[in-house]
């Protein structure tokens, strides 16, 4: 895997280079001590990796990712000395988040990792498998993790233990059993980004875990009402009948 390493600080470049150097699969391709240094050498190197500073002399490691439009742009790992940048950067579509100074068991992980995205794209259409996150090359993946606040405390979720995220002015309301965070983040978004791991929207303001249901009953007009293993009720409308049909096949009612 051919890597790229972006931050302004010379002597944060030579602690990642030792954990490189201890990689026999891992080549590192470049580097970059500032935003705009980084964009030229992924758009000359094709790095498959970036480990990419949060805070660079002329610009944040953010808009660096934004400014790669192509479709074949690497994983982008950030990485920050706090946690404060985490939600952010995985809502930007970061691959992952180290906090610096990096461990070299956290940095094993997130190659392997790595390697098994790049392994299966290779291998496909260019479309990476359901259980990762991030910018990787070919078609974004549904996110691994979603992070919700709590009691100013950030939480990464999986995505599975989510039963509804409901709209909350800007931001949204994620349900997890008994447990509610706070996201800065729309309904719509979020439907875009778990759509693939079985989330409908049943009304505007509501999007909803297929496997959290219980049951489904017939509310009429084209609304159901459907009851979470939490046990919490929720009511559909009918604008969004069809989106739902697409997702849970509800079949007629019989007459017995």
């Amino acid at each position: 895997m051919n890597l790229l390493m972006v931050d302004g600080r010379a002597q944060a470049r030579d602690c990642l280079l030792e954990l490189c150097a201890c990689k026999s699969d891992v080549q590192v391709v470049g580097e970059a001590a500032s935003g705009r240094a980084a964009i030229d050498a992924m758009e000359s190197l094709n790095p498959d990796i970036v480990l990419l500073d949060v805070e660079l002399p002329d610009m944040s490691g953010f808009e660096v990712l934004r400014a790669l439009t192509t479709d074949a742009r690497p994983l982008g790992i950030m990485m920050s000395n706090c946690a404060d940048h985490a939600a952010r950067a995985f809502d930007e579509g970061a691959f992952d988040y180290f906090m610096v100074p990096v461990a070299a068991k956290r940095f094993d992980r997130a190659i392997v990792r790595a390697q098994c995205v790049l392994n299966h794209a290779s291998r496909g259409n260019g479309c990476l498998p359901s259980d990762t996150l991030g910018v990787g090359r070919g078609t974004l993946a549904a996110p691994r993790f979603v992070v919700g606040e709590r009691q100013r405390k950030l939480y990464p979720l999986d995505p599975k233990s989510i039963d509804y995220v409901e709209a909350d002015g800007n931001y949204v309301t994620l349900r997890a059993g008994q447990v509610e965070y706070l996201r800065r983040d729309s309904i719509k978004g979020l439907s875009m980004q778990l759509g693939r791991l079985g989330f409908v929207r049943i009304g505007r303001s509501l999007l909803v875990n297929a496997a959290a249901i219980s049951y489904a009953e017939v509310a009429g007009h084209g609304s159901f009402t459907f009851t979470l293993t939490s046990g919490v009720c929720l009511h559909s409308s009918a604008a969004y009948r069809e989106d739902i049909l697409r997702v849970i096949p509800l079949p007629a009612l019989s007459r017995r």
